[in-house]
């Protein structure tokens, strides 16, 4: 558990939570499988799936499943074994997707005038956006958004990497989006850093 904390909280640290709006409430349902490669956490590859339907997003990951709601801008992060849940905002779903002004990632990041766009690659077959990003370390941060999705397909810094893999175009229950019956809210405080629950966006 302690070691899928570790891997989360990096992944995350690849985006930052803005007050922009993504224009991922518009685009078509879909499923994806999600892998995180850490080489230095234990096990070294994450696998898990995403799941996107009228502006809805589910991401199972380990032993958190979040669900975020985009025009409310905000959601859940439960916990199956234990039935619990804590809520959640944009900053916790800024790896899935990243805010965007104008189809660009740059005003939103902690560097503005660092950020350019790279190029156009394609992604699986699929045509992608390809930006550079600097964070406040001064790190190098790449990420690919899918031109037609509207979500990171890729974001990579140094030897970790987040990718969406085998997008799926197909319904996705309505009852994937919402908190189940019986489940316990967590106390506020265990959002805090450093109790591991909620692993919020960290600045490398």
């Amino acid at each position: 558990m302690r070691n899928f904390i570790v891997m989360l909280v990096l992944v995350l640290a690849l985006a930052t939570g803005c007050n922009k709006k993504t224009g991922a409430d518009a685009q078509p349902a879909f499923t994806a499988d999600i892998r995180i490669l850490t080489p230095f956490t234990q096990p070294p590859v994450q696998k898990g799936k995403l799941y996107m339907s009228k502006g809805r997003l589910r991401v199972e990951l380990g032993p958190m499943t979040d669900v975020y709601i985009v025009a409310q801008k905000r959601g859940w992060r439960m916990f199956p074994e234990s039935k619990s849940y804590m809520n959640i905002g944009k900053a916790q779903v800024s790896t899935y997707l990243p805010p965007m002004t104008n189809g660009s990632p740059c005003p939103s990041f902690e560097q503005p005038s660092a950020c350019r766009m790279v190029g156009r690659e394609n992604i699986e077959g699929r045509p992608a956006t390809k930006w550079e990003l600097v964070n406040h370390h001064g790190a190098h941060v790449y990420l690919w958004m899918d031109d037609k999705l509207e979500i990171a397909v890729r974001w990579q810094i140094e030897n970790v990497t987040y990718e969406v893999k085998g997008i799926r175009d197909g319904a996705v229950t309505d009852s994937m989006f919402e908190l189940p019956s019986g489940y316990a809210a967590l106390p506020s405080d265990m959002g805090r850093p450093d109790t591991g629950v909620n692993s919020s966006v960290p600045r490398f």
